[in-house]
């Protein structure tokens, strides 16, 4: 046991600084000590999936994982419909919550209104082939780790809805394949100037948090989404955006800031409450954002979990969307209302459920755009259904991600 634990101290010193190793009351602490005594899998200090499995439950205890309100891991405390505790004595890629690629190495961290809290923990650097971070709705304080940036493969960060405090960190820059940057409703300070060193991103959502300063003037060639709104910035509105808008030929839909302090004679809204809730990027876990280079804007007409086209953009949810003649909204309320009497409205509602992705996959992601009185939604729907029930992410052929598997013939 004592060898054991040298070792495995000498594997994570390289992932956490030894004094939080040693620190029993750190989240380090705890996370070291829970693998040392208590993990049922006995990781060996020699293991290839060690450091993952030591930084999820890092994650775990940094973010008071025992007062989430589902999957925790004490089963006498919260219930876990649909997914794995966390700390069980299995591959952490099968926990609530966690996407691995075929690989086994960590792909996609999706939490929404689960009660987490506590801070994000540095450690998350070290998934190397983490691609979507979505911590939404929950209570976080504490900064944005700058070590996130050591993730070159982060396409989506999706922290909105928390209390996050201090600058969006420089080093941020260092992901620069970086598509969501989806911050709002925060305590967020400091100035946009990361935005300079991120020229993929398509959505960015900075609304109602202290930001100051002047908008940046970047030439982002895939932008849907730029709201600013509800923060303390001043000067103007360059007008490399206002060439963006839908209205100008481009393919802007929504650009925001707060007109009396940011003057801006394009903005498609103005002032703090212009987008309401509802904007704000839907579905974690459904949105997975290709990791092509070479981007086309081709959405996907599958099921699928992220479109099969390349694709530099995220699904967005607008009041200004128009799809079948009517807005987002009206268009996500009439598809409910057909497909209430397939399944059952709490699982279409629910988004870690296989209805809720495939409903979610219809809303936000599918190319076709099916409307609500189409004749063949329903088996549309059933299909998606079927492939998110079934895994159709571990497929062995045709699954929705090109880079995971091949689909000849089909």
């Amino acid at each position: 046991a004592k060898e054991r634990e040298e070792n495995l101290q000498n594997v994570l010193k390289d992932v956490s600084d030894i004094n939080l190793i040693s620190d029993s009351f750190s989240p380090q602490g705890k996370a070291f000590n829970w693998l040392l005594y208590e993990d049922g899998v006995c990781m060996c200090p020699n293991d290839s999936s060690l450091v993952q499995r030591y930084v999820m439950a890092v994650f775990y205890f940094s973010t008071n994982g025992d007062s989430w309100t589902s999957c925790s891991a004490d089963p006498e405390e919260t219930d876990c419909e649909g997914g794995v505790r966390y700390l069980s004595p299995v591959d952490v890629c099968t926990w609530k919550g966690s996407q691995c690629k075929r690989s086994g190495s960590m792909k996609i961290i999706e939490f929404e209104s689960m009660n987490v809290t506590g801070t994000i923990p540095s450690e998350l650097s070290s998934l190397q082939d983490l691609q979507q971070l979505y911590l939404e709705k929950g209570g976080l304080t504490g900064s944005i780790p700058p070590s996130l940036g050591d993730l070159t493969n982060l396409r989506v960060i999706d922290l909105n809805f928390n209390s996050l405090t201090g600058p969006i960190p420089k080093e941020l820059g260092g992901s620069d394949r970086l598509v969501v940057l989806d911050l709002n409703d925060n305590y967020l300070s400091g100035d946009l100037s990361v935005l300079d060193d991120l020229p993929g991103l398509a959505l960015i959502q900075l609304q109602d948090n202290a930001f100051t300063g002047i908008i940046p003037d970047v030439d982002l060639t895939n932008l849907l989404v730029f709201q600013t709104h509800g923060n303390e910035l001043s000067g103007s509105m360059p007008q490399t955006y206002c060439g963006k808008l839908e209205s100008n030929g481009g393919s802007l839909k929504s650009l925001t800031a707060d007109c009396a302090e940011v003057e801006c004679d394009c903005c498609t809204e103005c002032g703090v409450g212009a987008v309401d809730d509802d904007t704000i990027l839907e579905g974690p876990g459904n949105n997975e954002v290709p990791v092509d280079d070479d981007v086309v804007l081709v959405p996907s007409a599958m099921p699928s979990a992220q479109p099969s086209a390349s694709i530099a953009t995220a699904p967005i949810y607008s009041t200004e969307i128009q799809c079948c003649g009517m807005t987002a909204k009206e268009r996500e309320e009439n598809l409910q209302n057909v497909l209430k009497d397939v399944s059952d409205i709490n699982l279409i509602s629910d988004s870690f459920s296989p209805q809720g992705k495939a409903f979610n996959w219809l809303l936000y992601e599918d190319g076709v755009c099916m409307c609500p009185n189409d004749s063949s939604l329903v088996q549309r729907y059933v299909m998606a259904v079927f492939y998110f029930s079934t895994n159709g992410d571990s497929w062995t052929s045709c699954s929705a991600d090109p880079e995971e598997t091949d689909c000849e013939g089909g």
